[in-house]
């Protein structure tokens, strides 16, 4: 009986990669709900609390997919992010809890969440809708 023989693997069989967020939250420590349903959910999430630990956090990755904002993140803080990021990230997808982002970009890449509380199922739910809807992206099976 001949050896069975492996299926070679093309990209077309390669799951999608997988999405990175990088959360930016007043208290850091606060968001554990959310950062451990994004990663039940097989998303890659960094937390920052700041312009600099966002930068760091955002080159150290090589930049993700998406900055979720949260509750608690002061008003400048957020401005300063978002405008510091998108200047070699423009395309880069918004998700924001709190602070009303000034030109957010098209709602395809922008998610104003402030309904909800970032840790609460509702929330979450609404952000992993946004998240896996983002173009180029298909959900998991």
């Amino acid at each position: 009986m001949p050896p069975a023989r492996r299926k070679a693997r093309t990209v077309a069989d390669s799951p999608p990669p997988r999405i990175e967020v990088l959360a930016l939250s007043g208290a850091p420590e606060r968001c554990g709900p959310l950062v451990s349903a994004l990663h039940r959910a097989g998303l890659g999430v960094d937390v920052a609390s700041d312009l600099s630990s966002a930068r760091a956090l955002f080159f150290g990755a090589g930049g993700h997919d998406c900055l979720v904002i949260g509750h608690d993140v002061r008003p400048g803080v957020a401005a300063a992010v978002v405008q510091a990021l998108r200047a070699v990230a423009p395309d880069l997808a918004t998700a924001t809890f709190g602070p009303k982002l000034v030109g957010a970009g098209s709602a395809r890449r922008h998610a104003r969440l402030t309904a909800f509380h970032p840790t609460s199922r509702a929330g979450t739910g609404a952000l992993l809708r946004f998240l896996l809807g983002l173009p180029g992206r298909t959900p998991p099976e």
